[in-house]
């Protein structure tokens, strides 16, 4: 990247004009989705995020040379070259990559042509086409974009805190931590990435699950189709992510269901017996099925290929290997689960880059064990699994985890994969029953 254009007058320009666009939209949603609990912290959240974006920003192109934000900018300004020599085209590639006919179909001397990892990678092709529309609207400002990105993060972490504050019994000041201070996910999924992508898409879609669920009693067609297209998005971006956040999901609707028949036990036994029965065939039927093995195979040619390729350099971590069957599934699963949300650990010498994600690891720990020697520990466990929102959080984690910790080997991919998860995991660890408090 040409670091001169980087800090042109065109730069300042779109960058002051976003600034004014943003504090608009900014002041309008604090003034919409706000309570007495998470008022004050609307700008400090929102400068949190936009710090950690040009850090992330620094980072890469002036201490790593580049790297994936290099890649994908570069590939995001092709694609704006291409959209002014040839519209269509540009639309075209948009909506579908013909790579059968080479990378000259649609580029040439003029457009320049994208980094060929990334276009032959369909993911990350995927992630270079939405963040060349940011690159569009901010007239292929660098910095203007990492400002758009971070602040749209920013709006999206703050319905959430909104809707869970409001709707849900957690701490405020720890959903707050977990959605908009946390470390290591405000550092991946802040700026110039398809992280920051994949991650605001996620909450995005589990925030309208639970809004047609039980946080608004309005359900449109219009809803329905934005979660639709939401989760083709991420579909696109990042696939067993996407399926996460949907598998979960009907465990909350039975939960949800399943609450109204409190007054009928016998009717509720015999609908858990049958939802369980459910369960059990559903996990054998998915586990057999063609995609699922697709995933599996997939994942361990990722785990082989990080293990044993000398290109992929960094500090590992060694995984114990599955066959695929259901059995093989549930006996990987506590190992990659354990490693994805308490490695790297603080002993482990992997140097600097790592000090931080170590001393998350052992926040995690720590809140971990004084979650189970709380003596209020079952009650607590009681009331969490009686939540649709919670029964969610616990299983979204464990889905992410088990793929993130399964696939990676490197450390440097475990941190990034995993940060979806970890503020759903901080607020199941900081959630205490709340006390009853009589009146006389």
């Amino acid at each position: 990247m040409n670091q001169v254009q980087l800090f042109s007058i065109a730069e300042v320009l779109s960058v002051v004009l976003w600034f004014f666009i943003l504090f608009w939209v900014g002041r309008y949603l604090r003034m919409r989705y706000n309570n007495d609990q998470i008022g004050k912290f609307f700008y400090l959240g929102w400068g949190f995020k936009i710090f950690f974006a040009l850090i992330f920003a620094v980072v890469y192109l002036f201490t790593l040379g580049g790297g994936d934000i290099n890649a994908y900018w570069e590939s995001a300004t092709v694609l704006n070259k291409l959209f002014l020599d040839n519209p269509m085209g540009y639309i075209q590639e948009l909506w579908s990559t013909e790579r059968s006919m080479g990378i000259t179909f649609h580029f040439n001397s003029e457009t320049g042509y994208p980094p060929g990892w990334i276009w032959r990678e369909a993911e990350a092709w995927n992630a270079a086409k939405i963040l060349s529309i940011f690159s569009a609207l901010t007239f292929n400002s660098f910095w203007a974009t990492t400002l758009l990105i971070a602040s749209l993060v920013f709006f999206t972490s703050w319905l959430m805190v909104y809707r869970i504050t409001s709707n849900e019994a957690f701490n405020s000041k720890a959903v707050m931590f977990a959605f908009l201070f946390f470390p290591s996910v405000t550092f991946w999924c802040s700026g110039i990435s398809k992280d920051s992508q994949v991650y605001t898409l996620a909450l995005l879609l589990i925030y309208q699950l639970f809004l047609w669920l039980k946080w608004d009693r309005k359900r449109s067609i219009w809803r329905v189709l934005l979660m639709v297209s939401i989760f083709y998005l991420l579909l696109s971006l990042r696939q067993f992510i996407a399926l996460a956040i949907i598998a979960p999901f009907f465990l909350s609707i039975v939960v949800r269901y399943g609450s109204r028949l409190s007054q009928r036990p016998i009717i509720l036994l015999l609908f858990r017996l049958f939802v369980y029965a459910l369960l059990v065939s559903g996990f054998m039927l998915i586990a057999y099925a063609e995609q699922t093995q697709s995933l599996i195979r997939e994942a361990q040619i990722t785990q082989s290929d990080f293990s044993q390729n000398p290109i992929y350099s960094g500090a590992k971590y060694e995984l114990s290997t599955m066959d695929g069957t259901p059995t093989g599934i549930l006996l990987a699963m506590p190992e990659s689960v354990f490693i994805a949300l308490y490695r790297p650990f603080i002993t482990e010498n992997l140097g600097l880059n790592f000090v931080v994600n170590q001393l998350e690891s052992l926040l995690l720990i720590f809140l971990s064990l004084w979650f189970l020697i709380n003596k209020r520990v079952f009650s607590n466990l009681r009331y969490l699994f009686k939540s649709e929102f919670t029964i969610y959080a616990f299983t979204f984690v464990l889905l992410i985890a088990f793929m993130a910790g399964y696939t990676s080997i490197l450390f440097g991919v475990l941190v990034r994969i995993r940060a979806i998860a970890l503020p759903f995991f901080f607020l199941l660890l900081t959630f205490r029953k709340p006390k009853i408090t009589s009146t006389i």
